[in-house]
């Protein structure tokens, strides 16, 4: 195709330049979407651990009534979600949507009374925290012996106290 004149040719070459520039910059910019300073937390799991062991790594065994990350009721604790927005060392979790359980579960709290948090938690919001953030359906998704069991892990894992 041939150009009219130097006019048409100039002024599709400056159309071309600019949208090659537009395209350009928009590519830096969807480029830098990706990137964040945001950090992960990493956990090792138990084959690490044991290839650590079988390496001559000294490694230190939990206390018997010491919960471990591997214990039934930290899994159950992290698979319904709990670890997600608490955090309770015995079961690896750090999340920080909710309070430290660690922290915000006293010698006065007990198996019974932790229960009730569980499937109301709205009944006893600890200070700084909002109501309503805590799923209230916890009384729905769980059976009552995992809420028992719930209650029970957060006894053993805190300062808080078994019922008398």
């Amino acid at each position: 195709m041939r150009r009219k004149d130097s006019k048409h040719f100039l002024a599709e070459a400056w159309a071309f330049i600019a949208i090659a520039v537009i395209a350009f910059v928009g590519g830096l910019l969807i480029g830098d979407l990706g990137s964040s300073t945001k950090t992960e937390t990493v956990h090792i799991s138990a084959a690490e651990e044991a290839t650590e062991a079988e390496a001559g790594a000294e490694t230190e065994e939990p206390a018997p009534e010491e919960a471990t990350a591997a214990s039934p009721n930290a899994q159950l604790f992290t698979s319904a979600g709990c670890g997600s927005c608490h955090t309770l060392s015995a079961a690896g979790t750090t999340g920080t949507t909710g309070p430290n359980l660690e922290e915000s579960l006293a010698p006065d709290d007990n198996t019974a009374g932790i229960e009730e948090m569980i499937v109301n938690p709205n009944t006893e919001i600890v200070e700084g925290y909002p109501p309503n953030v805590m799923p209230q359906t916890y009384g729905q998704t769980l059976s009552k012996a995992e809420i028992h069991e719930l209650a029970e892990f957060l006894v053993e894992t805190t300062p808080a106290k078994p019922n008398p």
